[in-house]
């Protein structure tokens, strides 16, 4: 078998004979990589396709349901999508609540407004939101932390505030005054709302706030309390915010209330009733408005705030 195997081996060596060879071709290589290619691509691109409006807004941390519901009802509106969606995105990317931005869309679009203005409006409050949540970080490095089931609606009111005037500058000269004082966040907080509230009112922020300071030096009042006074203040003849302002100062700074600020019977020119001054002898009624706290001399209990000469009474102002 071994002599059978080298004779035949011996024929094709002296016949020339030889093997035939794979041919290549120029083209080869490039197919190879075109099918390499095609085998690696392909698979990846039917697992990823192209995101849209919603999934870019969901990866950017707004709510599914929320995003779907803003990209259902831009669509309705002949909006796209993916313009409704970017402020709410973008406030959510700041780290701040995209409800309120979401919810400014869909008012929007409920409401007709042209689709330039609901995105303007919309992303300005996310930029309010996303500069009243800086600042809040701020505060917080600085030892005055709001509490996290707090932070919600302190962002709401620095929006505002913001958004009516007051700079950044003066929210953290108001974080400051409550830091100084031992105060708490929410109090700076409710100073800048109430700053912002007045402001509305036609009350030029630099002249309100020294008022501000000292609500921020304190437990903070009731929303709109200090608005409601202004307001009652102005139906009662009051001109110039000036003695509203100062009066309300005082007696915060005094820990004195608020309720009877404002002068109802015309007793004083300026329409504000001035509180008794520490340590100094009370306003004379009439001229600056009837102290606070104490009863008039021979005033009947019940009828203190009636002024005296009017009714049954005689000349002095005693009963018969």
């Amino acid at each position: 078998m071994r002599s059978c195997a080298c004779r035949n081996h011996g024929r094709i060596a002296s016949s020339g004979m030889t093997r035939p060879a794979l041919r290549l071709t120029p083209w080869t290589p490039m197919l190879n990589a075109l099918l390499l290619a095609a085998f690696l691509v392909a698979p990846d691109a039917e697992a990823r396709p192209e995101p849209t409006p919603v999934d870019a807004a969901v990866e950017a941390g707004v709510p599914v349901v929320l995003a779907r519901d803003v990209a259902a009802r831009a669509e309705a509106r002949g909006v796209d999508p993916a313009a409704a969606l970017a402020p709410v995105a973008s406030a959510a990317r700041a780290g701040v609540p995209s409800g309120p931005v979401a919810a400014k869309v869909l008012e929007g679009l409920a409401k007709g407004v042209p689709a330039e203005r609901v995105l303007a409006v919309a992303g300005a409050l996310a930029d309010r939101l996303g500069r009243a949540g800086a600042l809040l970080d701020r505060a917080a490095e600085s030892g005055l932390a709001i509490g996290p089931d707090l932070r919600i609606a302190a962002l709401a009111d620095l929006a505002d505030a913001m958004a009516a005037g007051v700079s950044p500058e003066t929210v953290l000269a108001l974080v400051d005054a409550a830091r100084a004082a031992g105060g708490r966040a929410d109090a700076a907080v409710a100073a800048a709302r109430t700053l912002g509230e007045l402001a509305r009112r036609g009350v030029p922020v630099a002249d309100a706030t020294p008022l501000a300071v000292a609500l921020a030096k304190r437990p903070p009042l009731p929303p709109g309390e200090i608005a409601a006074l202004y307001e009652a203040y102005r139906r009662e003849g009051g001109d110039a915010p000036g003695p509203f302002l100062d009066e309300a100062r005082g007696r915060i700074a005094r820990g004195e209330p608020l309720a009877d600020v404002v002068d109802h019977f015309g007793e004083s020119p300026d329409h504000v009733n001035h509180a008794r001054q520490a340590g100094g002898p009370a306003a004379a009624p009439g001229a600056h408005g009837r102290a606070v706290g104490r009863p008039e001399p021979g005033a009947v209990p019940g009828v203190e705030g009636e002024p005296r000469g009017r009714g049954n009474s005689n000349k002095g102002g005693r009963a018969r």
